[in-house]
């Protein structure tokens, strides 16, 4: 049990990114027991009774939601609480359920001041909680833990061939960026790439040879974006898309470029050394309508005044960069179209 206590708060920290993890079972809702923790690179068992009424625990037990407080230190155990301690830490409380729906464990991530739990480190962790919730009701053994873990992490957001991001988590991500710039404004960008001729490449060289090249197109697209903000995945077969929060249509196209010129500069050869070409054919388009008005001047010459509308669904947008990929391809493929 220890073994499983220790790989849970481990694995936590890696996904939270973070360097304290509490591990707590939930005994009554006024009483807990501190399980298992990690420390700044060090794991402790406690087994340390806690009480939870009067503490922020008691709400996260009774809403079972996930909230984040600010933090200080109980015990040498990073604590939530409801009252500004100073600290330059907060606490990500996030429960953990049975198949009853009752609380029955609480994990606490530690965060900088500053520096929020990005949302996808969030789903990451939000998909193991489930596992972690077995460990503290059941007698799971650590091979069946690890592999339950890593098949649902692989299934729900990583394409096993390229490890990328799989279709259904990037259009979670993009159902999740749109929600957003819809309340607050803001802009982002859609790239949707596909590889020219794909199908003589397997024809030709076969289908192992045509998993390498996708393999290949997929470290150049990570190679391009910006690490930890950008989101690019496998979106369908020889397709990729790559989300840009904060990115407009200039700096889309601009990146698609870099990955067009990559892609056709890179040396892709053959198990027996024989050099072949790989080219993308890009589609671009943005969340952002621009509405182009003309006007005479006093000296008779023509103004054209532009207006931004942010009014664009998603819908709209996948189906715009989806005109611009084909546009590209019809175009002579080994192109970048743009929706501007």
């Amino acid at each position: 049990m220890k073994q499983l206590i220790k790989q849970a708060v481990i694995t936590l920290a890696r996904f939270g990114n973070s360097k304290q993890v509490v591990l707590l079972k939930v005994e009554t809702i006024n009483n807990g027991i501190i399980i298992g923790a990690f420390l700044n690179g060090e794991f402790l068992i406690s087994n340390e009774s806690i009480k939870l009424n009067n503490t922020p625990l008691e709400k996260i037990i009774s809403t079972k939601q996930t909230y984040t407080y600010p933090g200080t230190i109980v015990k040498s155990i990073p604590f939530p609480i409801y009252q500004d301690s100073r600290s330059d830490f907060s606490c990500v409380c996030l429960p953990l359920l049975n198949e009853e729906n009752q609380v029955i464990g609480i994990v606490i991530l530690t965060q900088k001041i500053g520096i929020s739990l990005s949302s996808e480190r969030l789903h990451v962790v939000n998909l193991l909680r489930p596992l972690i919730a077995a460990i503290i009701e059941t007698n799971v053994t650590m091979i069946e833990l690890l592999a339950e873990r890593e098949n649902l992490l692989q299934l729900s957001t990583i394409d096993s061939l390229t490890s990328l991001y799989t279709r259904r988590y990037f259009e979670t991500r993009l159902q999740e960026e749109f929600t957003k710039v819809s309340r607050h404004g803001g802009v982002f960008s859609l790239l949707l790439i596909d590889i020219d001729h794909f199908k003589q490449i397997n024809d030709t060289c076969g289908y192992k040879e045509g998993n390498r090249v996708l393999q290949e197109v997929a470290q150049i697209l990570t190679n391009s974006i910006r690490k930890e903000i950008d989101i690019p995945c496998r979106y369908n077969g020889k397709q990729f898309g790559i989300l840009l929060p904060y990115t407009d249509v200039d700096g889309a196209y601009i990146l698609a470029e870099r990955i067009r010129r990559g892609c056709e500069q890179h040396l892709f050869t053959t198990q027996q050394g024989i050099p072949f070409k790989v080219t993308l054919s890009i589609g671009v388009a943005h969340n952002i309508d621009i509405a182009h008005h003309e006007e005479l001047n006093d000296n008779d010459h023509i103004v054209v005044e532009s207006a931004p509308v942010t009014e664009v669904s998603k819908e709209e947008v996948i189906y715009r960069v989806d005109v611009m990929l084909n546009a590209a391809k019809q175009a002579g493929h080994n192109q970048v179209m743009v929706w501007w």
